[in-house]
């Protein structure tokens, strides 16, 4: 019986998976700054399991940039990209747990329920791409 009682008390102890990148980034956040700023956020699902990132900031005199991403799994990991005009510029892999080298840098995905924060960390420090929470899709 104490068994039986030490088996359902583990089980219930178990935690579930984190969720894949694209599971944690989907849908819309917002980050609001001072003086009516802000940068929103949209990850909405592209062609084949990718999720398309578009970054926006808006200042109190209007729009001030636009920056696009994607986000896809490959054969041995999900790689963060930052896509162009042209095609796709620079690419990272998404850290999710491992440890290893963070040659050609690593994304870090940090999704805590309604708080979302990207970060790149490679030979120049870390650069923060979004820090917001989620925000409804318009």
């Amino acid at each position: 019986m104490r068994a039986l009682v030490a088996l359902v008390a583990l089980a219930s102890c178990a935690t579930t998976p984190p969720l894949a990148p694209n599971e944690r980034v989907a849908g819309c956040w917002i980050a609001r700054g001072d003086g009516g700023d802000a940068v929103t956020m949209r990850w909405l699902p592209g062609a084949a399991g990718e999720v398309n990132g578009d970054l926006l900031r808006y200042t109190s005199a209007g729009a001030g940039g636009r920056e696009s991403y994607v986000l896809r799994q490959t054969a041995i990991a999900w790689t963060l990209c930052e896509t162009t005009e042209g095609g796709a510029g620079a690419c990272w892999a998404v850290a999710q747990a491992e440890s290893g080298s963070l040659e050609g840098g690593r994304a870090f995905i940090d999704a805590h329920g309604e708080r979302l924060r990207i970060a790149i960390l490679d030979g120049g420090g870390e650069r923060v791409l979004f820090q917001g929470r989620r925000d409804g899709c318009d």
